[in-house]
C-alpha cells in the first residue's frame, strides 16, 4: 500500500489538521498560473495588511540586505520577484495562525525556532547547490517538520508518550514516534503537503529528508533537495547541541558523501546561520536569548574537527546504526519479525488509554494455530518455524498500518485493532482464517496445511474494563472456537 493511503488509513478519524490559511491558499492558486502578474500577488496580500506589514519588516532586515528601503508590496515584488514574496507571505501565514497551542508537553517555541533554522539552512544551501530552488527552499525548511506539529495538535496525549520516549531512550523524534505510533512526523508531513496541492519537489524530500537513502526517485532535482533538506535538519542538531565538533564532523561528512563539499565550507555556514536566525527570530516574534559564547563554540569546534577523521565518522555511523538495530530487535520476535509480547502488552495498554479517552472503539484478535504440536511432530522443528513466518507474514500483509500484530507466544498471534467496531473485527478475523486456510506453506518439498482459531473481543467503554480484562475476554473467545471445532472465529460476549 502506498505512504499516502497507509498514513490516510490511520488520520482519517483525527480532528485539527493543519490546513494552509485563507490568504495562502489564494497566493498559491494565483502563483499556478503561468500568466501571473506582479500586482496580482501585491493585490491578494494588501487584503491582509498585517501580512503586509509582516513581509515588508523581513524585506527590509538585514536578512536580505536591501540598499534602498521598500515601502510597498509592489516595489517588493519588483525587487524580490514572485517567488521570494510568495514563500515570506506564506510562512508568515502559516506561522501566525499554528504559533501557539497547548504548551503542556510540547515546546512551540523551539518547533517554531527549530523550523525557522531550518528555512534559514534550508535558503542557504539552496543557493550554494541548487539556486533555481533557492527561494522556494525557505519555505520547505520551514515546514519540513510540519507533521510533528499535526500531530501534536491532533493526538496531544498520545504525542506526549512520544516526547517522554524520545526522552527516555535518547532518540530523534520519528524513531520515537515509530516505536509508540508506528508511524512518523515524515509520513504525515507528506500527506499534509499533498493535501495542500504542493508540488513533489515539497513532499517527497519532507518524506524521506532524515533518510535521503530511502528516497527512490529519478528526479536529479528532488535527489538533490532532499539532501539539501537533510544537511539543514543537522545544522538545527548542531544549534541545539552542546557538542558542536561532533555535529560539524557529521555535516562534513554528509555533505563530503552527497558531493556538496566543494561549495559549502561547513563552520563558515553555520555562522551564517546562526547570524540570520539571530536577526529573524524577532521578525517572526520568536523570541529567543542570544547565545553570547555561541560563536566562540563553533570556532572552537572547528578546532577540534582535526582530531575527527573520516574513518572515525565511518564507525561512530556504523554504531549508531548497531544501535538502532538492537533497539528495533529488543521490540521483535526474532523469528517472524512481529511485534513481540511485551511489546504488544505496552501497545495495547496505551491503546486501551487512548480508546478512553476520546472514547474510541477498540478491539483485540486472539488467534491460535490448529494442531500445531502435530506439524512438529510430523514435519520437524524447523518445518514449523518455517510455517510460523509464513503465517506471521499473511497476518501482517492482511491488516491495516494502524493495526499491532505481535507474536503472542509459542504458535498464538494478538492482533490490536484500535478504532474498529466488534462487527469488523470479527470480519476481518474471517477474512484471516479464510486466508490461512488457503495458504500454501511449502517447505523443502513438503506441503503444509494449517487453519487457526480466533477469538475477538472489543473494549466496552460503559465498563471500567482493563487490560488484563479485554486479554481475558479475548481468550475466553478464543476457546469457545476451539470448542465449537476449531478453524473458527468467535466473538466474545457477555
Amino acid at each position: 500500500m502506498e505512504t499516502a493511503n497507509k498514513i490516510e488509513e490511520v488520520v482519517k478519524g483525527l480532528s485539527k489538521l493543519p490546513t494552509l490559511p485563507g490568504i495562502a491558499m489564494k497566493i498559491l492558486e494565483v502563483v499556478r498560473n503561468e500568466e501571473t502578474s506582479l500586482k496580482e500577488i501585491a493585490d491578494i496580500l494588501s487584503t491582509d495588511p498585517p501580512l503586509t506589514a509582516e513581509v515588508l519588516r523581513l524585506i527590509n532586515s538585514p536578512f536580505y540586505g536591501l540598499h534602498k528601503k521598500v515601502t510597498s508590496v509592489t516595489h517588493a515584488v519588483n525587487l524580490l520577484g514572485i517567488d521570494t514574496v510568495k514563500n515570506l507571505a506564506l510562512s508568515f501565514s502559516l506561522l501566525r495562525d499554528y504559533r501557539s497551542g497547548n504548551e503542556k508537553c510540547f515546546d512551540y517555541t523551539l518547533f517554531w525556532k527549530n523550523s525557522l533554522t531550518g528555512a534559514v539552512a534550508c535558503k542557504l544551501l539552496g543557493e550554494r547547490i541548487t539556486p533555481s530552488f533557492a527561494e522556494d527552499a525557505f519555505f520547505l525548511g520551514l515546514i519540513h517538520d510540519i507533521g510533528m506539529l499535526a500531530l501534536n495538535r491532533c493526538m496531544p496525549e498520545q504525542y506526549g508518550l512520544v516526547l517522554k520516549e524520545k526522552k527516555r531512550a535518547h532518540c530523534p523524534y520519528h524513531e520515537a514516534e515509530n516505536q509508540i505510533l508506528g508511524f512518523n512526523h515524515m509520513e504525515v508531513g507528506e500527506y499534509l503537503i499533498k493535501k495542500w496541492a504542493l508540488p513533489e519537489a515539497f513532499y517527497m524530500p519532507i518524506r524521506y529528508h532524515h533518510d535521503p537513502g530511502q528516497l527512490k526517485t529519478n528526479d536529479r532535482e528532488i535527489e538533490i533537495l532532499t539532501k539539501v533538506l537533510h544537511l539543514s535538519s543537522l545544522f538545527i542538531d548542531l544549534s541545539n547541541s552542546s557538542d558542536k565538533a561532533f555535529h560539524l564532523a557529521l555535516l562534513e561528512y554528509y555533505a563530503e558523501e552527497y558531493g556538496f563539499l566543494e561549495k559549502l565550507k561547513i563552520v563558515d555556514m553555520a555562522m551564517q546561520i546562526y547570524k540570520q536566525t539571530m536577526n529573524i527570530f524577532p521578525l517572526f516574534e520568536i523570541k529567543v536569548a542570544k547565545e553570547t559564547c555561541y560563536l566562540k563554540m563553533i570556532e572552537d569546534a572547528r578546532n577540534e574537527l582535526i582530531n575527527v577523521s573520516a574513518d572515525f565518522m565511518c564507525k561512530l555511523l556504523e554504531q549508531k546504526r548497531l544501535i538502532e538495530s538492537l533497539r528495533e530487535q529488543a521490540t521483535r520476535d526474532s523469528l517472524t519479525g512481529l511485534f513481540n509480547y511485551q511489546t504488544f502488552q505496552e501497545f495495547l495498554e496505551k491503546e486501551i488509554y487512548r480508546a478512553k479517552r476520546y472514547k474510541l472503539p477498540l478491539s483485540l484478535i486472539l488467534g491460535d494455530l490448529d494442531h500445531f504440536k502435530e506439524i512438529n511432530d510430523q514435519y520437524g522443528h524447523l518445518a514449523g518455524d518455517h510455517a510460523l513466518k509464513v503465517i506471521g507474514k499473511c497476518l501482517q500483509d492482511s491488516l491495516r498500518k494502524s493495526d499491532v500484530n505481535a507474536r503472542y507466544g509459542g504458535e498464538e498471534f494478538g492482533i490490536i485493532m484500535p478504532e474498529t467496531k466488534p462487527e469488523n473485527a470479527f470480519m476481518v478475523a474471517e477474512r484471516l482464517r479464510d486466508a490461512i486456510q488457503s495458504l500454501p506453506i511449502d517447505y523443502e518439498g513438503m506441503k503444509i496445511s494449517l487453519t487457526m482459531s480466533f477469538g475477538v473481543a472489543s473494549l466496552d467503554l460503559r465498563t471500567d474494563i482493563t487490560k488484563t480484562d479485554l486479554i481475558r475476554r479475548a481468550d475466553q473467545a478464543l476457546y469457545q472456537a476451539k470448542k465449537a471445532g476449531r478453524n473458527r472465529c468467535h466473538l466474545f460476549n457477555e
